[in-house]
């Protein structure tokens, strides 16, 4: 098979959404792809619009939460958002923001081509662009005065350099203007007031954002200055067979058959940015040599690209957005760098939508679910390293707001892991379980891996996590232990008297999260071998947690109690989270409560709830827990035709990386399930039926591959790690072999189960499960594609 999968366009982009995004975890580059003037936006994932955490924790919440808990279990929801208002809202009200990094501007065998109000331009024929997913390598390719041009471009993890290389098929063919900027990213036109109906080009009006932008004595190009405090540094150094002339501002390649750009970039977020540090890379990476740096790239970002991909003959569409999304994860998120914010590592705007920081009601773990099931585990390690910066921060908001012990975190934080309320909406900022949510993270890693070094490590923040609610849990009147004050996160509903409110008590998604977690921390204590003080609090807990419930249209309940939604079509399904990404509402063990979850789900879609973005991919994992095969059919054919840019970004109201990451967790979901046991194809679209997937990951460190026709499972592939019996969710037992060898069901120990049958996996083998067994030749290798 070829996995050597390519996005191939044929025109540049005129929009920021539909630019080309490539990165290595650290730094972020949005490449418009224009042949005569380019502007490509740059980021670096730790420049953040201020250099340290702010305290902003309101000192007077704590003396007032009793007296506001009291009136919100009285459900006197007025008087109790009064007090909130008053003592619990943040000072200042946001976190910091994300901030762009600046531009590299290129101008091609052009004269004074960046003069004021420029904007990006294409010249000449025969354009291509040719983005290797595998590879991470952008071609650009075009024609002009019977000269062929050849521009790539990619972003190296191992040598943290971005590196570019413009090409001609003739000598002295290129004269090349190269220019680092900081100001705001123009987009369009703007009216020329003095000409009447004519336009302005909308170009760097605005004062560049920098202190200092100039060549060194060795003609590399250095842009630095500070973000609200935040020190950062953008240098480029340049390789060419021309003549290279230093402008002080600006840098020129003349008479050249190939020019080659590194860039790098180090912001104070990750310590103290300086020039030496910045040039120290770019010299490295010339020393080394573009071939041998690229070399390097291939070999890392390709090692990650190949152990997963979907082939469906009938929608390559599909087969695309699968391996682009895995693209943007593998470029987004690496070992070492910040984690993916709410556009990733790219943001070309100084005041973005909702400060491009984490988001962690829904936003954030959605961007992670596809790590784990698309075999990219170790790119889920920058998470839980924000998970650790929060623990400080976290355990003070726990003591100083709540007067609790443990750590906590509301709805949003950011690169210095603040954990106080976000923004002066009640509807979000008053809910308590966004630490505890990123938290079952760190359980769902062992349950992919299995990895007990990795349990033991994290244990105690997982112990740290859940102790908050040992202390924070009250009893309401019916005698259940409830989070108040809490939300279901942005929803609201209608009083008596008409009015509405977001404020409660015990909300479902805060049971569900808590019940989870503390499971997952006495299932690891077990595991470990260790004795934990809390075991009996925890169980004490769970026994007192309010049941999940299902109101009097059958559906399952939002809140505590039977409330009237104020907004029907909600795009947060947050009641659902038991069923997905949780899954303690299953088709197995409660079937009642999956059936209700399966009528909420219907109803808000009915209602009018949103088919793009986020809340899409929400929809489409949880159909495809539903099994609704169809559904989620329409659902990815929707996405795929109506919900992206030219670029392949999700166009929701407003650019967000979780869109594309959600569209790609939710794809797997269709294809493997591996909460109850094994099960195969559970939700195969309709639009697929023929094609293979290979490389998913399944819990109980177990890859698995698979190849189906005719809507049919006909072959599986499962290389065990640590496994012992797998449940597999199947109705008629297959032929299994293992190194070319038929196995006999005394040797898998095999067994009936009520879902369909249990087998031994010995750890380190692969298995191979042939479901039509009528044209079994185990010797042959037409699998071997697999």
């Amino acid at each position: 098979m070829n996995r050597n999968s390519h996005f191939k366009r044929w025109q540049a982009a005129d929009l920021w959404n539909e630019a080309i995004l490539m990165g290595n975890g650290y730094q972020g580059a949005a490449i418009y792809g224009h042949t005569a003037k380019e502007r490509i936006q740059l980021n670096d994932d730790a420049l953040w619009s201020g250099n340290h955490s702010l305290n902003r924790i309101n000192p007077l919440a704590r003396e007032h939460l009793a007296e506001i808990q009291a009136l919100i279990l009285k459900r006197q929801f007025t008087q109790a958002e009064n007090l909130m208002f008053k003592f619990m809202f943040p000072s200042p009200g946001s976190m910091r923001s994300y901030s762009p990094l600046g531009e590299l501007d290129l101008a091609l065998n052009q004269n004074n081509p960046f003069t004021m109000g420029w904007i990006c331009e294409s010249q000449g024929s025969e354009y291509e662009s040719d983005l290797n997913l595998r590879e991470g390598i952008l071609n650009i390719r075009h024609r002009q005065n019977e000269v062929c041009y050849q521009r790539e471009t990619f972003i190296s993890y191992p040598d943290r350099v971005m590196c570019i290389s413009l090409r001609s098929d003739q000598p002295a063919a290129i004269n090349l203007d190269m220019k680092l900027n900081r100001c705001p990213l123009p987009q369009g036109r703007v009216p020329d007031d003095r000409r009447p109906g004519h336009f302005l080009s909308a170009g760097p009006w605005e004062a560049t954002r920098c202190d200092s932008c100039h060549t060194t004595e060795d003609h590399e190009l250095l842009l630095s200055g500070k973000e609200n405090g935040t020190p950062f540094v953008v240098g480029i150094k340049v390789e060419t067979d021309g003549v290279l002339e230093d402008c002080y501002g600006s840098l020129t390649a003349h008479q050249a058959s190939q020019v080659v750009i590194f860039l790098s970039s180090q912001a104070g977020g990750a310590g103290e940015p300086d020039d030496e540090t910045v040039l120290q890379r770019l010299r490295q990476a010339a020393r080394q040599g573009y071939e041998q740096v690229k070399e390097t790239h291939i070999t890392d970002f390709s090692r990650l690209m190949d152990r997963c991909g979907l082939s469906v003959p009938g929608d390559p569409q599909a087969s695309l957005a699968f391996q682009f999304n895995r693209y943007l994860l593998v470029s987004a998120s690496r070992p070492g760098s910040a984690a993916m914010n709410l556009q990733g590592i790219w943001n070309s705007d100084f005041n973005p939508f909702f400060d491009s920081k984490y988001t962690i009601n829904i936003n954030i773990q959605m961007q992670y679910w596809a790590t784990e099931t698309c075999n990219l585990a170790e790119l889920h390690q920058p998470l839980f390293d924000l998970l650790e910066k929060m623990r400080e921060p976290g355990q003070q908001v726990a003591r100083e707001m709540y007067g609790c012990r443990g750590m906590m975190c509301h709805h949003n934080t950011d690169y210095f892991g603040d954990c106080a309320p976000q923004d002066l909406y009640p509807a979000a900022c008053f809910w308590p379980t966004g630490g505890a949510w990123l938290g079952i993270h760190l359980w769902e890693h062992y349950r992919f891996t299995q990895d007990q070094a990795f349990l033991a490590r994290y244990y105690p923040l997982m112990n740290q996590l859940a102790l908050f609610f040992v202390d924070f849990l009250i009893l309401d009147p019916e005698g259940y232990l409830v989070t108040c004050p809490s939300v279901s996160p942005e929803n609201r509903y209608l009083l008596e008297d008409g009015s509405d409110t977001p404020i409660c008590a015990g909300p479902t998604l805060d049971n569900q999260i808590i019940r989870q977690l503390l499971k997952a921390c006495l299932a690891a204590a077990s595991i470990l071998k260790l004795d934990n003080p809390q075991a009996d609090a925890y169980r004490r807990i769970l026994a007192k947690l309010r049941p999940d419930q299902i109101d009097s249209q059958g559906r399952l309940m939002e809140w505590a109690h039977e409330e009237r939604e104020y907004t029907p079509d909600m795009v947060h399904t947050s009641h659902l989270y038991g069923v997905f990404p949780g899954d303690e509402i299953n088709w197995k063990t409660a079937p009642a409560l999956f059936q209700a979850a399966q009528k909420s789900l219907e109803a808000r879609l009915q209602a009018g709830a949103d088919l793009t973005g986020w809340p899409a991919a929400w929809h489409l994992a949880l159909n495809a827990r539903f099994k609704n095969r169809a559904l989620v059919g329409q659902e990815i054919a929707f996405m795929l035709q109506r919900g992206f840019t030219k670029g392949l970004l999700n166009q929701g109201p407003i650019f967000q990386i979780d869109g594309n990451l959600g569209l790609l967790a939710g794809m797997a979901e269709c294809l493997l399930q591996s909460h109850q046991g094994l099960d195969f194809l559970p939700a195969l679209p309709p639009q697929w039926p023929d094609g293979q997937v290979w490389g998913l990951r399944a819990r109980g460190d177990i890859t698995v591959s698979l190849i189906w026709a005719r809507g049919k499972l006909t072959e599986a592939i499962l290389q065990s790690g640590e496994s012992d019996y797998t449940n597999l969710v199947v109705q008629d037992m297959p032929v299994i072999s293992c190194d070319q060898q038929l196995l006999s069901q005394e040797q898998l120990h095999l067994s009936r189960t009520e879902s369909g049958y249990s087998i031994y996996l010995a750890a380190g083998l692969s298995y191979h499960l042939y479901f039509s067994p009528g044209n079994l030749n185990i010797n042959d290798d037409t699998h071997s594609s697999l």
